[in-house]
C-alpha cells in the first residue's frame, strides 16, 4: 500500500473536477498512472461522488484546477 499515492489521488480529485468525475466513473481507469494495490483501488471505487464534490467545493478556489491556473501556489 502506498499512502502517498492515495494522498496524491485524493488531492487531485479534490482540486481537479475532470479527474474527480473520471475517478467516480471508473476509479481503476482514472488511476492507471498511479501505483495502487487492488485493495486501494477497491476503496477508491467506493467513493461517494456527492461527498467528494462537497469536500472539493469547500476548498479555497485558488487551489482548484478550475479556480485559476490549476497549480497550487501555497498562498504565496
Amino acid at each position: 500500500m502506498s499512502q502517498e499515492a492515495i494522498e496524491r489521488v485524493l488531492g487531485r480529485a479534490a482540486t481537479d473536477s475532470e479527474f474527480r468525475a473520471a475517478l467516480i466513473a471508473n476509479a481503476r481507469e482514472a488511476c492507471k498512472e498511479y501505483d495502487l494495490s487492488d485493495e486501494e483501488l477497491d476503496a477508491l471505487e467506493k467513493l461517494d461522488a456527492e461527498s467528494l464534490a462537497s469536500f472539493a467545493g469547500s476548498l479555497d478556489q485558488r487551489i482548484s484546477k478550475s479556480g485559476g491556473t490549476g497549480f497550487w501556489r501555497g498562498g504565496r
